[in-house]
C-alpha cells in the first residue's frame, strides 16, 4: 500500500504506512507538530466550507488543517486527529449521537456548495442484479433467512422505481447539508461528547433520508459493537435526542416508513450484497449485523 500512496506521504510530510481503515486509505501523521489523519475527500472545497460552517455554528466536527491537494484522481485533506474513545453502545452514547445529528440538521444553512443528492435511475436489469446478489449472499451465508428476506425485499426492489422512489423524490421534503454516513465508527467521544471525524460523504439531501440511514446503519462496521441495528429502546433514545433539535413536518412524519424502506432498498441491500464481495459475511459480528439489517423495517422505528 505504501508504494501506491508515496505521493500522498511526500506531499503531507508523513511516514509511509498502511491504512488505519480497511475500507479506504486513512493515514496518521503530524503537520507542524499537530497530529493529523490524512484521507481522501470528495468535493473537497465544498466539504471544507461545510465543516467550517458547522464548526462555526457550534457543531463539533473536524475541519481541514492542510489541503485539499489533488493527487492522482482524488483530493486529499489532513484533518486534526481527535483523541477520545469509541462508541460504547450505552444509552448515554446513543442519546449523544442522536443529539449531535439533530444539531447538525438544525444548523443554519450556509453557502457551502455541497453536491446535490443523486436520485437513482434503475432499469429492470439492474434491479434483477440486486435481487440475484441478495439471493447469492443469503444462499451462501443465511439460507434460513433466504425465503423470508427475498419474499419481502424482492417485490419492493422491483417496484422501487414506481413506488418508493417517487414517494420520496417528488414530495419536496426539507433538504439540508447532511452526513449520509451517520455511523458510530465516524464518531469519537471525548469529555464534551462526540465529534464527527468523517464528514466526507456529505451532500445536500432530504434530512429524512439521512435520519433513516442512521437508524439502519449506525452499528455497521463497528468492531466489538452491537451486531444489529438499533433496538426499540435504543432507537427511542436516539430519536428523542434528535427531535429535541429538529421539528419534523407532518409530511416527513407521514413519509417516514417510505424513507426507511428507501434507504433499506438502496443502501441496506447494497451493504449486504457488497459484504459478500469484501468478506463481511465471513466475520461473525458483521454477518449478524447484516442479517439483522435485512430483516429490519419501519415498524421497528416509530416516529
Amino acid at each position: 500500500m505504501t508504494d501506491d500512496y508515496s505521493e500522498v506521504f511526500l506531499r503531507f510530510g508523513i511516514e509511509p504506512q498502511d491504512s488505519l481503515y480497511p475500507y479506504a486509505p486513512v493515514f496518521r501523521g503530524a503537520i507542524g507538530g499537530v497530529a493529523v489523519a490524512v484521507k481522501r475527500t470528495h468535493s473537497a472545497e465544498a466539504m471544507g466550507r461545510w465543516v467550517r460552517h458547522l464548526a462555526g455554528a457550534g457543531v463539533p466536527v473536524v475541519t481541514p488543517l492542510a489541503g485539499p491537494y489533488g493527487i492522482g484522481e482524488h483530493d486529499w485533506v489532513a484533518y486534526p486527529w481527535i483523541d477520545g474513545r469509541a462508541y460504547d453502545g450505552s444509552p448515554a452514547d446513543i442519546r449523544a449521537a442522536g443529539d449531535l445529528l439533530g444539531r447538525l440538521h438544525a444548523a443554519p444553512d450556509g453557502s457551502t456548495g455541497l453536491p446535490g443528492f443523486a436520485w437513482p435511475d434503475h432499469d429492470a436489469a439492474s434491479v434483477e442484479e440486486d435481487v440475484a446478489g441478495l439471493d447469492k449472499v443469503l444462499t451462501a451465508y443465511r439460507p434460513d433467512l433466504r425465503e423470508q428476506v427475498l419474499g419481502r425485499l424482492a417485490p419492493l426492489l422491483r417496484s422501487f422505481m414506481t413506488t418508493t422512489l417517487p414517494a420520496i423524490r417528488d414530495a419536496g421534503l426539507p433538504a439540508a447539508d447532511v452526513s449520509l454516513d451517520w455511523k458510530a465508527v465516524n464518531l469519537v467521544y471525548g469529555a464534551a461528547g462526540p465529534v464527527l471525524i468523517d464528514p466526507d460523504n456529505g451532500e445536500r439531501a432530504p434530512r429524512l433520508l439521512d435520519l433513516a440511514l442512521a437508524v439502519l446503519l449506525f452499528h455497521n462496521d463497528l468492531p466489538g459493537g452491537p451486531a444489529r441495528s438499533f433496538s426499540a429502546t435504543e432507537w427511542a433514545a436516539f430519536r428523542d435526542a434528535y427531535l429535541a433539535h429538529v421539528r419534523l413536518t407532518d409530511q416527513e412524519r407521514a413519509l417516514w416508513p417510505a424513507a426507511v424502506t428507501y434507504m433499506l432498498l438502496e443502501w441496506g441491500v447494497w451493504t449486504a450484497v457488497h459484504g459478500g464481495e469484501v468478506g463481511d459475511w465471513d466475520d461473525p459480528r458483521q454477518a449478524a449485523f447484516l442479517a439483522d439489517l435485512l430483516t429490519a423495517d419501519a415498524t421497528r422505528y416509530p416516529i
